[in-house]
């Protein structure tokens, strides 16, 4: 039977400084790593530090893996204040990934780390997020690169109204990237922020997963108890002993309906699948990027087509 992710992988938290950071990700039997830029120190004041570059690149082109970039977190393309730095991260985000042969980045969506500037208008906001995501897509498109914006959850500043970001709403998100309209960029579906959302806020978690599976490019595959928590750190991988926040847990160990949730959406673009665990639970990859490749499995385009 065929599979509906073009590949799997897990993630990588931390430093790299040599082959061996990538071994176990490698023996556990990923197709490929996902990387965060900032933990590299690859980027310096929004542009690629060619000192760093250069050693870095040789380091991920001689492990022999194949690799996608995770943006860093703080890049908001809705902030008009600084818009050049902003675009400038994301930018050299894209521009890392080319140098590496990766075919993903992923970026957050909206101003999840801030409360919303209210000297603008929010569709003003927006239109310029749209407008950045359609200038990085073409350098991205040049590259083979795609960029994929991901949908958050209800943390502590976006439930207590400190932050804002629209894409806690997969469905809003959709709207978002379908008026970006940019073949170089997609969507990152994020499961496990998608579950936590749907809990907070009553919404069906088919319904949205379903409203943004056409502009999937990219998935994060994670588990959780479904639970949020307006007291957890947003920095932090949720409260294991209470089973609240992102727990990031392998998939099949918390409550998200998974099976039933990929027997049901069809992804057209077959897009790559990262296991995003917990730092504390990557000894855990083998038996997640199994269920990974399982679930993969069960979408209803390779149904028909088996």
């Amino acid at each position: 039977m065929g599979m509906a992710f073009r590949s799997v992988g897990v993630n990588h938290t931390g430093n790299i400084s040599t082959h061996w950071d990538l071994e176990p990700a490698k023996s556990a039997g990923a197709d490929f790593v996902e990387i965060w830029l900032e933990d590299l120190g690859v980027i310096l004041g929004g542009v690629l530090d060619e000192t760093r570059l250069e050693p870095l690149r040789e380091l991920l082109l001689d492990a022999d893996l194949g690799y996608t970039v995770h943006a860093p977190l703080e890049v908001n393309l809705m902030d008009l204040t600084a818009p050049e730095i902003q675009r400038s991260i994301l930018m050299s985000s894209v521009r890392f990934a080319g140098e590496i042969g990766a075919g993903t980045v992923v970026c957050h969506a909206g101003q999840r780390l801030a409360a919303r500037d209210a000297r603008f208008r929010l569709k003003d906001q927006l239109a310029a997020e749209r407008e950045s995501l359609g200038e990085i897509g073409d350098l991205a498109e040049a590259l083979g690169v795609t960029v994929a914006v991901e949908n958050f959850y209800p943390d502590r500043p976006v439930l207590g109204g400190a932050a804002y970001d629209y894409s806690v709403w997969p469905s809003e998100l959709a709207e978002q990237i379908d008026a970006v309209d940019h073949p170089a960029v997609g969507v990152c579906l994020d499961v496990g922020h998608a579950a936590l959302a749907a809990g907070a806020f009553g919404f069906d978690l088919f319904e949205e997963c379903a409203a943004v599976a056409p502009l999937v490019r990219h998935i994060h595959l994670h588990d959780n108890l479904g639970k949020t928590d307006p007291g957890i750190d947003p920095a932090s991988y949720g409260d294991r002993i209470f089973g609240t926040g992102d727990l990031h847990l392998p998939p099949g160990v918390g409550t998200i309906p998974l099976e039933g949730l990929f027997g049901r959406l069809d992804f057209p673009a077959d897009p790559a699948c990262c296991v995003e665990l917990a730092p504390a639970l990557s000894f855990r990859a083998p038996e997640a990027l199994k269920s990974a490749r399982h679930l993969g499995r069960l979408t209803p385009r390779q149904k028909i087509a088996s």
